[in-house]
């Protein structure tokens, strides 16, 4: 939908409405070119916001970090 910017001053109100609750973008143009185009933001994404939270966060992983424990490891662990 295209719109001159006199009208979209005046309708700008009940435009921003309209693009808020229908899918559709409006282009405001002044003297036949666009100078702006109005669209609704896109749709926050639903993910726990503590995933990744962490990332990029762990410096230096111990090539070792995956070996089994030993006997006197496992025994301490327990306690």
């Amino acid at each position: 939908m295209k719109m001159s910017v006199t009208e979209f001053k005046a309708k700008c109100t009940q435009v921003l409405r309209e693009v808020a609750t229908h899918p559709y973008t409006v282009e405001v143009t002044k003297r036949g070119k666009t100078i702006a185009v109005v669209s609704a933001p896109p749709p926050e994404p639903k993910v726990n916001p503590l995933w990744g939270s962490m990332k990029g966060t762990v410096l230096h992983i111990d090539p070792n970090f995956d070996e089994p424990l030993g006997d006197e490891e496992w025994e301490a662990s327990k306690e």
